[in-house]
């Protein structure tokens, strides 16, 4: 499936879509479920290894992490 058919059947724009495969973005929870479906496969799987540690952290999200 090409990331145009992606983002058609996701309804999802395109340049939505490369950002997100180029990871200049991150999907809402919206989105990534619209994915999702569009691939016949569970949103979950895409969660499956991702851990907290994985996101930057704003100054105030240390702050509160460390507190």
């Amino acid at each position: 499936m090409t990331q145009d058919e992606l983002a058609v059947g996701a309804g999802i724009d395109s340049s939505n879509i490369r950002a997100y495969e180029a990871g200049r973005a991150l999907p809402n929870l919206l989105s990534l479920v619209r994915i999702a479906e569009a691939l016949r496969t569970p949103a979950g799987h895409f969660l499956e290894e991702v851990t907290v540690g994985m996101f930057p952290a704003s100054p105030d999200d240390r702050r509160r992490r460390a507190g």
